[in-house]
């Protein structure tokens, strides 16, 4: 079901609904809110229920809104309605208003009173040199792209509060979308401090009052600046001319759940359509970004050095097969620790980066050898300490830490592997003195735990910052001296295409956060696999190097930039009939191509996917692999069972 229906215009409202109002409409034996989406004068076939009343004077969702929820639905292939949800926050689909007690005056907004502004910050050359080129384009109002690659503490966002101070002063808006929610507040707190008053958050620890009051400020033009993830690109921005994407390499661009859109995408449709500038900023940006500025198809900006002439920190790989070697057990290598320690005696900062949450990664039987998996999902329980429990990361279940083997009763049942939890617990057994915090799902219960982890790094009442990628990018914490990357594989050997590019990242980001202030800073890589090209250009900040090995890989496989990808999956409760369903796509979408001679396309599968089971269904993907499968339109497989990820990340 596409989610448009056709109603009549009555006469009393003939000349005055336009697109983008809503309306209330006869749905069944109900009436509804709903959104036109589209009007047209030519003579019903058949006879239409009238549409019952306007419920606003004006349209609340402008033409640009309605243009790009039809784009999305479109180029991911998805039900129209889908997107308008993601659009459109609850309250206001719901007609419902309320006043709420906002909390734009956070303590993250009140601390950053005592931050630069932009006319302080006086621009270095290559700033400066950047800022004018993308002012040109500003001033044009052309739909330019501009990729921005800079190393870490190069000061991008000095250039992007530069322009957009100017772009306010011309009447403009702007949009700055930023890759987690737990970078929100220190976002916040310096475009707050640049522009106080004209500020818009939107993300999604809002309580949907929140969200619905920054949606209507928004709405009304009462912000000119929209700060927030993905979901802000659908910001109904009147007098948008700018939209910046810092870090658009991260993979939190890309959302998981219907619609699967991806914000850089969509963001590029907006700047076109609305003639704003767009950059994408990073210092490692992703490789098809990149690919795409070299062929000319956007504009390199390059932001070289570390501000203020800071040198990037040193980078140590510790190759922790030797560790074991020496009989040295912990998830802490002998280097890291002493550099702890020594950041410890300075009164200086650590962070501790690991892309892992929980205590234990696994729980074994050592008789028997069997791994407790969840009951729903093919994945292995993680062991919560906090909570007591194992965990399923993926339905969320959860089950008591088993006394005995539920396999065959044995009393040698254990926790294995390593997460973020057991690390803070490494960390205060080591350094029983220290002050150590932990940043990662688990401890996002609240919508301010973010800003408490960073006011304690900031204020100097924290010594050690345990964290998942999180931690990795964005931070600016100038008493950070020693980082250290727990476990740099963790990532690394995924079945993804861009495991490679995303080791790389956060590497180099997670290294970026150190060195920031004037102190001597290390950084320390633990592997396993040290030779490992990612590993290896990390070490260096050598995001050319990487990306000219990357490049070849992908285009030995045809993998982006140099093809596309979409992934159909299908789900069944019965494992025969969810293969069978698969391996019968397969058939009629290679006898498709073959008919309509499109051998430059691909199928690969039918494969179980990397999560197998998921909430109780077995699942089974297919994989399209070439150029330009938009072709293949009204062929792909959909229905019942069938979810399509366009462009999978």
């Amino acid at each position: 079901m596409s989610g448009l229906f056709d109603y009549a215009v009555p006469n009393d409202l003939t000349g005055v609904i336009e697109v983008g109002h809503r309306v209330r409409v006869p749905f069944g034996k109900r009436t509804v809110t709903g959104f036109v989406y589209a009007l047209d004068t030519a003579p019903a076939v058949l006879e239409l229920k009238p549409i019952e009343a306007l419920v606003d004077a004006e349209p609340v969702l402008p033409p640009v809104l309605i243009e790009l929820a039809g784009f999305v639905a479109a180029h991911y292939v998805v039900p129209l309605d889908e997107v308008i949800r993601a659009i459109v926050p609850p309250r206001v689909r719901a007609v419902v208003r309320r006043t709420v007690k906002r909390r734009r005056q956070s303590r993250i907004l009140r601390q950053a009173t005592g931050v630069p502004t932009a006319s302080d910050i006086q621009l270095e050359p290559a700033q400066q040199a950047a800022k004018e080129r993308i002012a040109v384009a500003l001033g044009r109002q052309e739909g330019q792209v501009f990729l921005m690659h800079g190393v870490t503490a190069s000061g991008k966002t000095e250039v992007y509060l530069a322009l957009l101070a100017e772009v306010l002063a011309a009447g403009g808006q702007g949009l700055v979308l930023v890759p987690e929610i737990a970078l929100t507040p220190q976002t916040v707190g310096r475009f707050g401090a640049r522009f106080p008053g004209r500020l818009a958050v939107l993300h999604s620890s809002l309580t949907e009052a929140e969200r619905a009051a920054e949606w209507w400020r928004i709405r009304r033009g009462e912000a000119d600046i929209v700060v927030g993830p993905r979901a802000a690109v659908f910001a109904p921005l009147p007098r948008l001319r700018l939209i910046v994407i810092d870090e658009e390499e991260s993979s939190a661009f890309k959302q998981e759940r219907i619609p699967r859109y991806h914000a850089p995408t969509v963001a590029r449709w907006l700047a076109h359509r609305t003639q704003s500038v767009l950059i994408l900023g990073s210092a490692t940006p992703s490789v098809v970004a990149y690919a795409t500025a070299l062929s000319g198809r956007a504009h390199l900006l390059e932001l070289p050095h570390r501000a203020q002439g800071r040198p990037l920190p040193p980078v140590t790989v510790v190759d922790m097969r030797k560790e074991i070697a020496t009989r040295h057990f912990s998830p802490l290598s002998q280097e890291l620790q002493a550099a702890m320690a020594g950041s410890l005696e300075r009164r200086e900062q650590s962070i501790l980066f690991l892309n892992r949450r929980g205590l234990a990664t696994f729980v074994l039987c050592r008789d028997c050898g069997q791994v407790r998996e969840c009951a729903h999902c093919s994945v292995a329980l993680v062991y919560h300490a906090a909570l007591g429990r194992l965990q399923c990361h993926y339905c969320g279940s959860s089950e008591p830490m088993p006394r005995r083997c539920p396999a065959c009763g044995s009393r040698f049942i254990k926790s294995f592997g390593v997460g973020t939890e057991r690390i803070e617990q490494e960390v205060r057994s080591l350094f029983p003195s220290s002050r150590v915090v932990r940043l990662d799902r688990d401890v996002m219960k609240t919508p301010d735990a973010a800003d408490l982890v960073f006011d304690q790094m900031l204020s100097g009442d924290a010594d050690v910052l345990v964290g998942t990628q999180m931690v990795a990018k964005g931070l600016d914490l100038p008493r950070v001296t020693t980082v250290g990357v727990v476990n740099a594989d963790t990532s690394l050997h995924f079945p993804d295409y861009r495991s490679s590019e995303r080791t790389f990242s956060l590497l180099t980001q997670v290294a970026g956060r150190a060195g920031r202030g004037t102190r001597a800073s290390g950084v320390f890589i633990q592997t396993y696999t040290p030779d490992h090209p990612a590993i290896r250009h990390a070490q260096h900040h050598d995001y050319r190097g990487f990306y000219r090995e990357e490049l070849e890989v992908r285009r030995s496989y045809g993998f982006p930039p140099f093809g596309e990808l979409i992934v159909a999956t299908y789900g069944h409760r019965d494992e025969a009939r969810a293969e069978g369903e698969a391996r019968s796509a397969v058939e009629q979408l290679s006898a498709t191509i073959g008919l309509l001679n499109l051998g430059d396309i691909e199928v690969l599968g039918p494969s179980p996917a990397f999560v197998y089971r998921l909430k109780d269904e077995f699942r089974f993907e297919v994989t399209l692999k070439g150029t330009d499968l938009q072709r293949l339109g009204e062929r792909l497989p959909r229905g019942r069972g069938w979810s399509l990820d366009v462009d999978p990340m």
